[in-house]
């Protein structure tokens, strides 16, 4: 079953991007009402000297998506009125919030602008406001600083996606510490990003992730790929880089040219292969790993509040208790609450672990979205002031929002204004202990540089400042000055690859390369550092390093890293390198499958060999893979790792035997190695070795085999296309061991005996095996008619017929079969009004009292037939589909609406594809990748790669894998029953 799934707005969010929501377990249900603004800040439950105050409330501001803070420590605020309704008019609006008196209330309310349409972004410098509007980047011209516009906005970028939902999609900015102005990303609308007029062929498709705009080059760059939908972007005290992602997992280290979370084979990550995972070492949420926990539990409470995440910040401000410096906050918008995680170095990178909460708000309508700390380290936080409803469309609440303000032991906020400062204040500022100043100071260099200011006395101070200061950190800062303002020369830059501190080696690096262009002498150095250097910071700056150099200057940097073997197990280091090496396949491939072959990182073995073998350059490379003559000594970790990711990569290819196949596998089958020799005849087979079906033939029928080694060994035939398997197939149904692999497979084969044998079993199988055998059968028109044979002779009942499987049905177009399902099963229902007649009709009758008296054991029994094959709940289940432990379940607006009508707004990633087989066969489900050969699809029941030249016809629907009518063949009690199941705080029954 779906939350209203996929996935339109899946892995999407409440609003700006949570998943599946939940009510925070202190509040219980929702309010009509907000708390009154002031007791609101005043219930706020903070730590011991810690104090809220309301800076700002409705009607001063509303609809507070996003806001900055500029050199006067003044709140700009993007006021989002046309939200969630994109081009609907020109009504949101920026607003200028100030504190002249330091009380901790705005006194000083000015409109900058009123006329956008859909912000989501703002950021103040360069005689200007930086906002993102989608499809547009924005920059409003303030050059005199009198807080009224020059003139219109203006478009720097457009191109920005914003055609699939309402919050998943470009939003906040940030000034990086390298003078680049960063955004984040949602992964559902995305985005061909050009300068206005750029012809479609020569913009830049951007998935989602974090990505960059340099505001004195001009320049636009993807920056990193992947999370769902990540919302604010802070850096610590050494530059490193981190963002929220509103879903699980929340939490990610930001290195440049890294690829996370992945999802639906995009282009941009098409060879990524794996992705960097999340830092987190916890779950805001629980009741996934323990089935006796749940939502509502004093466990959720202590873990966090829930699982959607937005805004971020890294504390380097100067006026909280020092434990809290470089430590990061977010918006925990379901626990309506500031959740407080601890990132510590490891390895190449970092562990996030849960410290305490900062604040917990008691308004049922508090939702934050925007954090920052200002001038004196007071943090500030925005709060959109809505009931939290998952994937809000209605959005009937743009009278409210507020902005608080969160100090420890302060009684008023000095005023500040740092576009006064001279050059020599801005120096000064780099030093200071709260990292707003050093902040604003640098971008006030950067500016001056920038406008043909004379920057050498700026420049000579800041070389004095690095030299003096031992800390890591306030080197950085100069470092960083110098950079953005023009005075890091490149021979200076090289010298400091030796320097004694590591961060300040791998910032060398990464502004080396920032041009693309490091000379020899920086090569030579990182080449140094690569081999013998002790660190592996420095080492995951190369990597990232690389991707911006040419393929041939790349080579003796991999290599040499590729060496590095105790670097294996670093949770960034193999797949950045990976990154870096993937296209050099294209330079010289000999030199590609040696350094498989010589890499002591087992992850780069395996991914070169797939990559060799999924390309148009498989048959040159697969031999010089497998060849043996010139590492005869080879271990057998090398050799499975080679052969593993051949395996991967031949899946959906047809590539000729090559020649030397015979002698390398012999070779091959005489290892010690189990897995190697396994390993082998499945390769064996891919590459269409005659001797390999008959070898996995036998292990498949052989029931002293083991049970893995035997599915592993049908799956790898049924992928083949195996002929004459079907056969053995059929005698395998008998086995418990193997019946499921075996019943998918015969949908391969038009077996003429398939259906009869298959429905004479079937009321002898488990439920999950019994929904295998109605894919099967409604995988083929002439299989379809005879199930519904089957119901009419009461063989099969037609209450077992899902919804997935009657759509599947459906889409074989046959006239028959489609009759007997309006007959047996009951007519397709139309959506759009039709469906929302039906959700107000479950509304009247499903009253909490009814629900109260559910079976929801039998409620369990339900989602296990109707929803399990793509969803977990309470940690079991599929993965088709999103965990939806942590949904809002308690909403039955929610529930119903995502349930009855899950195709009312769906991205295009998410539509479901309808494959025709010139072999009779229908596939339904969800394209997880594809590429020139074949086409990976998933199905309700399984993962099947196909090839182009078997497809006789594909078709896009415009609905949702998750199909509706749902609930159409259930009786009430069954809808009761299963909506009380949904709703309980913990699962019930064995599960």
């Amino acid at each position: 079953m779906s939350i209203k799934h996929p996935f339109p707005t899946l892995f999407v969010g409440v609003l700006f991007g949570c998943t599946l929501a939940c009510p925070a377990p202190s509040q219980g249900q929702e309010s009509d009402q907000p708390l009154p603004a002031d007791q609101a800040a005043s219930s706020m439950q903070v730590p011991p000297d810690f104090q809220v105050q309301l800076f700002a409330g409705e009607p001063a501001v509303q609809q507070p998506i996003g806001f900055c803070i500029d050199d006067r420590n003044r709140l700009w605020v993007a006021e989002a009125y046309a939200y969630p309704v994109h081009g609907t008019g020109k009504s949101d609006r920026i607003v200028i919030l100030e504190d002249s008196n330091g009380d901790g209330r705005h006194d000083r309310r000015t409109l900058f602008y009123e006329g956008l349409n859909y912000v989501t972004g703002i950021e103040v410098g360069f005689g200007g406001v930086w906002v993102m509007s989608p499809p547009s980047m924005l920059f409003i011209p303030d050059r005199n600083a009198d807080d009224i516009p020059d003139g219109p906005p203006q478009v720097i970028l457009d191109g920005f996606g914003n055609h699939a939902n309402a919050h998943n999609l470009a939003n906040g900015f940030a000034w990086g510490p390298d003078g680049w102005l960063y955004g984040t990303h949602g992964r559902t609308n995305w985005s061909m990003i050009g300068r206005p007029g750029t012809a479609e062929a020569d913009r830049q498709r951007f998935d989602g992730g974090v990505y960059r705009y340099h505001p004195v080059q001009h320049r636009w760059e993807a920056y990193a790929d992947g999370t769902t939908n990540p919302w604010g972007i802070d850096w610590n005290d050494l530059g490193h880089a981190f963002i929220c992602n509103c879903v699980n997992p929340h939490l990610f280290q930001v290195i440049q040219g890294a690829h996370y979370e992945p999802w639906r084979g995009r282009k941009s990550s098409q060879h990524a292969y794996q992705r960097i995972d999340t830092i987190a070492d916890h779950l805001h949420y629980v009741g996934i790993s323990d089935v006796r926990r749940g939502i509502g539990s004093a466990d959720e409470d202590a873990a966090g509040g829930g699982h959607a995440h937005c805004g971020t910040i890294i504390y380097l401000g100067d006026a909280l208790p020092e434990p809290y410096r470089n430590t990061l906050m977010t918006n925990n918008l379901h626990g309506r609450r500031i959740n407080n995680d601890i990132p510590r170095r490891s390895g190449s990178g970092y562990i996030a672990s849960h410290g305490p909460d900062l604040m917990r708000s008691q308004d049922p309508w508090f939702m934050g979205v925007t954090l920052a700390y200002g001038a004196a380290g007071e943090i500030y936080v925005s709060d959109w002031s809505d009931t939290g409803e998952c994937h809000s469309v209605r959005n009937t609440q743009r009278q409210t929002g507020r902005i608080f303000r969160i100090t420890y032991k302060q009684e008023s906020i000095p005023r500040v204004d740092l576009s006064r400062y001279s050059d020599d204040q801005c120096v000064a500022a780099q030093l200071h202990d709260n990292d707003w100043h050093v902040r604003h100071a640098r971008r006030r260099l950067q500016e001056r540089a920038a406008s043909g200011a004379d920057m050498r006395k700026v420049h000579r101070d800041l070389h004095q400042m690095f030299r003096s200061q031992t800390a890591a950190p306030k080197r950085l800062r100069a470092l960083w000055a110098l950079h953005v303002t023009g005075g890091a020369s490149d021979e200076w830059l090289t010298e400091l690859i030796d320097d004694p501190e590591e961060a300040i080696r791998s910032w060398a690096i990464t502004q080396l390369c920032e041009d693309r262009q490091p000379s020899a002498a920086a090569m030579a150095m990182m080449l140094d550092r690569a081999t013998t250097g002790d660190s592996p910071l420095v080492r995951l700056s190369i990597t990232s390093a690389l991707q911006r150099m040419p393929l041939a200057a790349r080579w003796d940097l991999v290599e040499a890293l590729a060496q590095r073997g105790e670097d294996a197990d670093d949770q960034n280091l193999p797949l950045m390198l990976w990154y870096a090496t993937e296209p050099l396949i294209d330079d010289d491939l000999p030199r590609y499958a040696r350094l498989a072959r010589n890499a002591q990182i087992p992850r780069l073995r395996m991914n070169i060999a797939r990559r060799i073998a999924s390309s148009p350059l498989a048959d040159q490379g697969i031999p010089l893979l497998i060849d043996r003559g010139s590492d005869s000594r080879r271990d057998d970790a090398i050799t499975a790792n080679i052969l593993d990711g051949l395996l991967e990569g031949l899946s959906g290819r047809k590539v000729a035997l090559p020649a030397t196949w015979a002698d390398a596998y012999k070779a091959f089958q005489a290892s010690d190695s189990a897995e190697v020799r396994s390993l082998a005849t499945r390769v064996a087979l891919a590459l269409n070795d005659p001797g390999a079906i008959s070898r996995l033939r036998r292990v498949a029928v052989d029931r002293q085999s083991a049970a893995v080694d035997r599915n592993q060994a049908i799956d790898a035939l049924v992928a083949r296309g195996a002929v004459g398997l079907d056969a053995d197939l059929l005698s395998l149904i008998d086995d418990p061991d193997v019946r499921r692999a075996a019943v998918r497979g015969l949908a391969r084969y038009a077996n003429e005996t398939t259906a009869s044998q298959l429905i004479a079993a079937y009321s002898k199988w488990e439920p999950i095996e019994q929904q295998d055998v109605l894919q099967t059968l409604a995988s083929r028109p002439q299989w379809a008619r005879q199930l519904m044979m089957a119901i009419d002779d009461n063989q099969i009942a037609a209450k077992d017929l899902t919804a997935f499987t009657v759509r599947q049905l459906r889409s074989l177009n046959d006239q028959q079969v489609s009759a007997d399902l309006d007959r047996l099963w009951g007519k397709a229902r139309p959506a759009g009004e039709d469906r929302q007649k039906q959700i107000g009709g479950y509304k009247k009758w499903l009253t909490a009292e009814l629900i109260a008296t559910a079976d929801t054991a039998h409620g369990r029994e339900l989602f296990t037939k109707n929803c399990a094959t793509c969803h977990k709940f309470f940690g079991s289940g599929g993965d088709i589909g999103p965990d939806i432990t942590g949904a809002q379940r308690s909403n039955l607006d929610y529930l119903l609406e995502n349930i009855v009508d899950p195709s009312a707004a769906v991205a295009k990633d998410y539509r479901m594809q309808v494959l025709q087989l010139i072999d009779g066969r229908v596939i339904t489900g969800l394209v997880e990748s594809s590429d020139d050969q074949s086409i990976t699809i998933r199905t309700v029941n399984d993962r099947s790669v196909i090839l182009r030249d078997d497809i006789d016809l594909q078709t896009e629907s415009p609905v949702s894998i998750m199909p509706s009518g749902l609930l159409d063949p259930m009786s009430e009690a069954d809808i009761r029953d299963l909506i009380g199941y949904l709703q309980q705080h913990h699962a019930t029954g064995s599960h």
